[in-house]
């Protein structure tokens, strides 16, 4: 008696290699990663960045100019790269993107991307948003990085399939899942992985997101990105390149000062207590204010003691800054170069720092 084995049709096949295929470029990923004997490498195979090749590096934004619709290269760069706005003649960049857009490389004949998204380094899954309509960022994983003793966190977003669950460990070249296009304003021809590299603000956020925003569900918990702030990872992947022996604090110490804040001491500075190396100068348990130094990227760099309260947060100093402060700020300082102010948004963010006061 023979055996009855049914024999998949065409579809079937297809969807045999390509979970074949990318189990396949997973491993080959993954091998390059580790090869690579540094602790920090890109989540992707696309390496263009490092091969002078950012135009097969980076995805395109679609942007309207002078009426035409054009393909923004720069849109997928990090920093203050989207929504140009002419001030003064002059085209100033107004959104900050705080990832990068990583193009896929490889697609099936239906155009769906194939790459493989994998762990940059060592860590621990914490957050996994499997449902696209919960966030801009579509279906996204969050890694926590122990590094130093300190916690990172790295963000992969608008992905096709996740292949990791909360609470797993993953080593550098682990599957994270697969390249995508879900999440809002993205289609297949857009397809990217949206990456980024963060601190963590406040593990309080959940306080602060129902106080300032009572009507709106928290589904993601700490790590909402509002409460995630993203350094160049780029940068520091090609840092760590030059130097495998860079740290994070280093990398972070050798950015351009932007703008010191200066808020009173509260009993739960959270961010001084995620990351204690931020705290310089003199030992003094209970000091009446800090004053926190960010970069041009907006990652806390340094945080001095001070022994006098201040009547309300304020802007101490302020580095070199464009005309357009408000908008080269990220919203959150006005004002003029000589006499900046914190806006209502630049309140509620340190608000966001300081909570519970």
């Amino acid at each position: 008696m023979g055996l009855d084995v049914p024999v998949p049709d065409w579809q079937d096949a297809a969807m045999y290699f390509r979970r074949w295929l990318f189990i396949l470029l997973a491993s080959a990923a993954a091998g390059c990663a580790c090869a690579a004997g540094l602790w920090l490498v890109l989540p992707t195979e696309n390496q263009s960045v490092f091969q002078n090749a950012p135009d097969r590096f980076y995805m395109y934004v679609d942007r309207l100019v002078d009426g035409k619709m054009e393909q923004a290269l720069g849109g997928g760069f990090y920093g203050f790269t989207r929504t140009p706005l002419q001030i003064g003649g002059t085209v100033v960049y107004t959104q900050f993107h705080e990832g990068v857009d990583i193009r896929p490389l490889r697609h099936d004949a239906r155009g769906e991307p194939l790459d493989p998204v994998t762990a940059p380094a060592d860590g621990r899954v914490v957050h996994v948003s499997n449902v696209p309509g919960n966030s801009n960022y579509g279906r996204y994983v969050v890694v926590e990085h122990t590094l130093q003793g300190a916690p990172y966190y790295t963000l992969y977003a608008h992905l096709a399939a996740i292949t990791v669950a909360r609470g797993d460990a993953v080593r550098q070249g682990d599957s994270i899942g697969r390249i995508g296009y879900t999440g809002a304003g993205i289609n297949k021809s857009r397809a990217h992985l949206h990456y980024e590299f963060c601190l963590m603000l406040n593990r309080n956020f959940g306080g602060w997101f129902k106080k300032h925003h009572p009507q709106t569900p928290d589904t993601h918990g700490i790590f909402n990105g509002m409460n995630l702030a993203g350094l160049d990872p780029v940068g520091l992947t090609r840092a760590v390149r030059a130097d495998p022996a860079l740290t994070v604090t280093n990398y972070i110490r050798g950015q351009t000062p932007l703008f010191r804040l200066i808020v009173n001491a509260t009993p739960r500075f959270d961010l001084l207590r995620l990351y204690p190396w931020l705290i310089e100068g003199a030992a003094d348990p209970r000091p009446a204010a800090w004053a926190v130094t960010f970069s041009s990227q907006f990652i806390p760099m340094r945080a001095e003691r001070r022994a006098d309260r201040v009547a309300a947060p304020a802007i101490e100093w302020l580095g070199p800054a464009a005309p357009a402060l408000i908008y080269q700020s990220r919203k959150l300082i006005s004002g003029t170069p000589g006499k900046p102010a914190l806006t209502p948004a630049g309140q509620r963010w340190v608000n966001l720092l300081t909570f519970p006061e």
